[in-house]
């Protein structure tokens, strides 16, 4: 059982870390795709996959809020209603992600902030309610 919680809680935290550049490396990924045919060289998509990581690495922690809240609201015992908005305000989050990126990691985090905030506010209202 004891291994059981630590696989819990150190899973909970790299997807909480990692949701939101996958997220972005995906949408990335469809963008930008090359056309299929013989010019396409995998060893292309593997370099522009490697110098990505390195800039994501400071877009991990913005995807923690909104990971924390859900979180809260699986502890309140609304595990179906923490995946549901999870996943919808994990897909508006990336997509907001995209703008803000022009305005770098700093512009990320305010959207990442601003969309978890009702995820916030649900689950302090669902506390004071019990």
């Amino acid at each position: 059982m004891e291994n059981r919680r630590k696989f819990a809680k150190v899973g909970f935290w790299v997807l909480g870390l990692l949701w939101l550049p996958a997220g972005i490396m995906a949408t990335a990924a469809v963008r930008f795709s090359p056309e299929p045919g013989p010019s396409t060289e995998p060893a292309m998509w593997i370099t522009m996959a490697v110098m990505s990581v390195q800039s994501l690495i400071f877009v991990a922690p913005c995807g923690l809020p909104l990971a924390l809240a859900c979180r809260r609201v699986w502890r309140l015992g609304y595990a179906r209603a923490a995946w549901s908005v999870g996943v919808g305000l994990g897909a508006i989050t990336v997509a907001a992600s995209l703008v803000a990126g022009l305005l770098g990691p700093i512009g990320i985090l305010a959207y990442a902030l601003v969309l978890s905030a009702p995820v916030w506010i649900a689950a302090w209202w669902l506390a004071r309610r019990r």
